[in-house]
């Protein structure tokens, strides 16, 4: 253990930083073909990260505001995955807000952390289906954390021992868990000092958020994630149809950027007894096979974690539907992560206010 610190400090083993500041551009670097399909670009070719390594100790990069050390020359279970973490100053990652998620793929993937499985900090140990942290905080369940697949979402306790949660690379990062003993790479977290707290976050991937302040919204619009979206319910319509529909209520199908919106609508869905539902979304590749845009002209982010899977043993990201499926939305059966449809399906409407 003390010699694999010593080596991994002084930069043998991997470089974790190349100098006291290391700035890139996503969008040059190229898409993992073998991940992404149609030729779509994925969210994180196009984000630009910026590091500064005297917010975080040695041997720690800055993801987003968290100071994070990928351990990839090693496979550990889990419990000695946690010791090497704490002998480094530091705990296995605990990633449990959408963003941070989000931003974690993100970095993984510009980084060409592609290959491999990797813990995080959760367990449910403890209690089973009871997911905490090692601080006892409780992880979220559910979309867009967890693989989902046409018929089932993880954690499924597969094998009756799968009790810690890591990232697959064969699942696109998503997590899964995982019996506690098998080997893994893994990710650690130093705590940052709070005098260089408001430093890391002024480094922070930027990026538009609709996750505010209280708005009102008018009579059968309903407040989400910081927008007014109004669920019709009460008729199916094809994709077209469900267009018309909305704007003739002075709004359009919702368009999802921002992951916390997603994360947000996931759980108004399941609060408010609409599980048994699909809806439209804003999104559709009508115009270029493979090149999926909102109705408002903004780009569908592609990839993890917004386009669910298909397929647990040979997994697919969608879309794959090709040129017979061209139209996005959200379904309980695919546990309103992402998916492409034929425009001539028939669910309900899911509107944003425009005004």
């Amino acid at each position: 253990m003390l010699l694999y610190l010593s080596l991994l400090f002084t930069g043998s083993l991997f470089v974790v930083q190349a100098d006291s500041r290391v700035t890139w551009n996503g969008t040059e670097l190229e898409a993992n073909t073998d991940s992404y399909h149609h030729g779509i670009e994925p969210s994180w070719r196009q984000t630009n990260w910026t590091l500064d390594s005297e917010v975080c100790p040695g041997g720690y990069s800055l993801v987003g505001d968290k100071c994070l050390m990928f351990v990839t020359f090693i496979t550990q279970p889990f419990g000695e995955a946690r010791q090497f973490c704490h002998a480094a100053q530091g705990e296995l990652a605990a990633i449990t807000t959408a963003t941070d998620f989000k931003t974690l793929v993100d970095y993984m993937h510009a980084n060409d952390f592609t290959s491999g499985d990797f813990w995080l900090d959760g367990t449910d140990e403890a209690e089973e289906g009871v997911w905490v942290t090692s601080s006892g905080e409780v992880m979220p369940l559910g979309t867009p954390f967890w693989a989902a697949f046409g018929t089932s979402q993880q954690p499924d306790n597969g094998s009756g021992n799968e009790n810690c949660l890591s990232l697959p690379s064969v699942w696109f990062f998503y997590m899964s868990d995982n019996p506690c003993s098998a080997l893994k790479h893994f990710i650690c977290e130093a705590t940052i000092p709070p005098q260089k707290k408001a430093a890391s976050a002024a480094l922070a991937p930027l990026g538009p958020s609709a996750v505010g302040g209280r708005v009102e919204c008018p009579i059968l619009f309903v407040e989400v994630g910081g927008l007014c979206m109004m669920f019709i319910t009460w008729e199916k319509e094809t994709w077209e149809n469900a267009r018309q529909a909305c704007a003739g209520a002075s709004s359009e199908l919702l368009a999802i950027t921002d992951v916390e919106v997603l994360r947000a609508l996931y759980l108004y869905i399941h609060q408010d007894n609409l599980s048994g539902h699909a809806f439209w979304l804003g999104g559709s590749d009508l115009a270029s096979e493979g090149t999926w845009v909102y109705t408002t002209g903004e780009p569908v982010p592609m990839g993890t974690p917004f386009w669910g899977l298909y397929e647990m043993t040979a997994p697919i990201q969608e879309p794959n539907g090709g040129t017979g499926q061209n139209c996005l939305a959200i379904t309980g059966h695919g546990h309103y992560n992402f998916r492409d449809y034929s425009c001539i399906s028939h669910f309900n409407p899911l509107c944003v206010y425009t005004g």
